[in-house]
């Protein structure tokens, strides 16, 4: 079977690209024929190499994704099915599902809400994206995936696509990578953090992401705990929050690391240096970066909304707290703090959730099973 993977844009440091990587280099494993297609391609997919497609007026916005639609029906022409991701990659796959009569599967990361956006240009983005998806859900998907059941109950009451059509599959960990027993003692060096407790934030730096609310967390936890460092890791693609625009005492400053941009070298390293994780992020579809943290043995503090109750259990696995409420994540964060034997329980509890649940094997497996059905 030779399956055509499809997203526009393979952004840097995209959770959908790394979806898109662990499922396609396992389903190679098993013998399938993946080709990822891209129009640009920003991160390292090794060992697999995406195939760029070059087509006259591809620097024009708008315009460029009938010209990628085209190019794209032109070199599948040896494909049994089309796998697509995201708008508008979804388009291509009807049209070459109509151009080549083969299967067309779509997996549906979900789209964070418009007005969590400010960047006027983004919300109208995201206003296209949404729409578009609206139409081409109806007009030549055979298969959607949902990476969790919220997003599942979104594509049923706001999208209205049949259940029938809807297959909950979710993302995966790798769990050898993400993993309790690295030594991050290089990394404790480089920001100083050999002597403090630590709380980590791992993600994008766009507002629906939550960095607001830590910046409000803070202060009372330094209240109680004066040596507690945060390490905010991650960089933006979009809507940059301006952290020198916000206002900071001189005691926050000494109590915070801004990391930027993280290597993929660092980035499990950066979980194991951590004594808790905390994500206080508005939307999510999934929620990697609090299943790669408790695949790394560290307990989970974010809002109880959205898929974020699927992957982190709470009181088991972490702590979930009503959405908005920074005060009762700060008392949350203090608690497991002062508290290593709740911290180390939650922990392993977490790791034993990711090994059961969330694993890129299980993934693929399960995405095979689909493709194999709609080939019969």
């Amino acid at each position: 079977m030779k399956v055509a993977m499809v997203r526009t844009t393979l952004h840097k440091g995209s959770g959908q690209v790394v979806h898109i990587s662990e499922i396609s280099k396992r389903l190679r494993h098993k013998g399938i024929t993946i080709e990822i297609f891209a129009r640009e391609a920003m991160e390292d997919l090794s060992p697999i190499e995406p195939v760029k497609v070059t087509f006259t007026g591809s620097n024009l916005p708008f315009f460029r994704h009938f010209g990628f639609m085209a190019k794209c029906g032109m070199i599948t022409k040896e494909f049994d099915m089309i796998h697509t991701h995201y708008h508008p990659a979804i388009f291509t796959g009807n049209f070459v599902r109509t151009l080549r009569n083969v299967p067309h599967v779509f997996t549906f990361h979900g789209y964070a809400p418009i007005r969590s956006w400010y960047n006027p240009k983004q919300r109208l983005k995201m206003l296209d994206h949404t729409i578009g998806t609206i139409v081409a859900l109806h007009t030549g998907v055979d298969r959607v995936i949902s990476v969790s059941n919220y997003l599942k109950d979104v594509l049923l009451r706001f999208y209205k696509v049949n259940q029938e059509k809807i297959s909950v599959i979710y993302n995966g960990v790798d769990i050898n990578r993400f993993r309790p027993d690295h030594n991050s003692s290089v990394l404790k060096e480089k920001y100083d953090l050999e002597n403090s407790l630590n709380v980590l934030y791992l993600g994008r730096m766009d507002p629906y992401k939550g960095v607001p609310f830590l910046l409000k967390i803070l202060p009372l936890i330094l209240e109680e705990l004066p040596h507690v460092k945060f390490i905010i890791g991650g960089a933006t693609r979009f809507d940059r929050i301006r952290i020198k625009d916000l206002t900071l005492s001189k005691k926050m400053r000494k109590s915070i690391i801004f990391t930027g941009y993280i290597s993929k070298e660092e980035v499990p390293l950066l979980y194991s240096l951590c004594d808790v994780f905390c994500y206080p992020s508005m939307w999510e579809g999934f929620g990697l970066t609090p299943a790669e943290a408790q695949s790394s043995g560290k307990p989970v503090v974010a809002f109880n909304h959205c898929a974020i109750p699927e992957i982190v259990k709470n009181n088991e696995t972490g702590i979930l707290v009503n959405p908005g409420d920074h005060h009762k994540m700060a008392e949350a964060i203090i608690q497991l703090l002062k508290d290593t034997d709740l911290r180390y329980s939650m922990g392993k509890e977490g790791r034993k959730r990711v090994e059961k649940l969330f694993t890129w094997d299980s993934c693929a497996e399960k995405t095979l099973e689909l493709y194999k059905l709609l080939a019969e």
